[in-house]
């Protein structure tokens, strides 16, 4: 593959990282499912790309090293190949390095996933059944709601603070981020904020699909209540 795909490819991604906050954000309330696609087709090409480049070059230094060890020994060709033959170590050695700033990053997210879960299932307690899905109360002091895989965790505060119908809401909103799959995507997206967090653009993902999952999970919701209740019980949320 020509070397020519190497800038081809940074150029790509730049131009992602460049133009994607201008182009996506604040766009698509009324198609959140087009907006997350666009997002992660954006985020996938990217790094489709800065792999690509990378196999190009790691394959050019070797087709380098391997048409220059046919050179006559002690040839200016032959020198070269001896200096271009430490370059395959060189890579190993940057990767050898990103791979430890990678999982020096992402340590922080693994302790506190190990720490904080356990936390919350001594906080919690079972309180009732909704769609097939085990609802649980934890106790902490503001209004909470959030869905884990099969589970719906909502905070005591807003059991007494919601009617019953303003709790249904609630609950059919967390349903939709669980038929979504909306954790993962927030995972995904926070993966790549860690790893490359001094670029606006991932700031800017991370902020625009969790707006976007919000909207998505609305949207499920409003199939089974009407859109004043759910305008309602969000109110009650925001203000408490």
């Amino acid at each position: 593959m020509s070397p020519l795909v190497i800038p081809i490819a940074f150029e790509w991604v730049i131009m992602v990282t460049t133009l994607a906050p201008v182009l996506l954000v604040g766009r698509f309330s009324n198609q959140p499912r087009l907006g997350l696609a666009l997002w992660f087709s954006a985020l996938l090409s990217s790094g489709v790309a800065a792999f690509l480049a990378l196999s190009v070059a790691i394959a050019s230094v070797f087709s380098t090293y391997a048409k220059l060890s046919s050179s006559p020994l002690g040839s200016p060709d032959w020198q070269l190949a001896l200096v271009m033959s430490f370059a395959p170590w060189l890579i190993l050695g940057i990767s050898g390095i990103a791979l430890a700033l990678i999982n020096h990053r992402l340590e922080p997210l693994v302790l506190a996933a190990r720490d904080v879960t356990p936390l919350f299932d001594a906080a919690s307690r079972k309180w009732r059944c909704f769609e097939s899905l085990q609802v649980s109360i934890v106790s902490v002091p503001i209004m909470f709601a959030a869905a884990s895989r099969r589970t719906i965790l909502i905070s005591q505060l807003a059991v007494d603070a919601l009617d019953e119908r303003e709790l249904q809401a609630v609950l059919w909103h967390e349903i939709g981020h669980i038929r979504g799959r909306h954790n993962l995507l927030k995972r995904l997206a926070l993966f790549v904020k860690v790893l490359s967090p001094w670029l606006n653009t991932t700031n800017a993902m991370v902020y625009e699909i969790d707006r976007l999952l919000e909207i998505a999970a609305d949207t499920y919701a409003l199939r089974h209540v009407d859109s004043e209740l759910l305008v309602r019980t969000r109110r009650k949320f925001i203000s408490a």
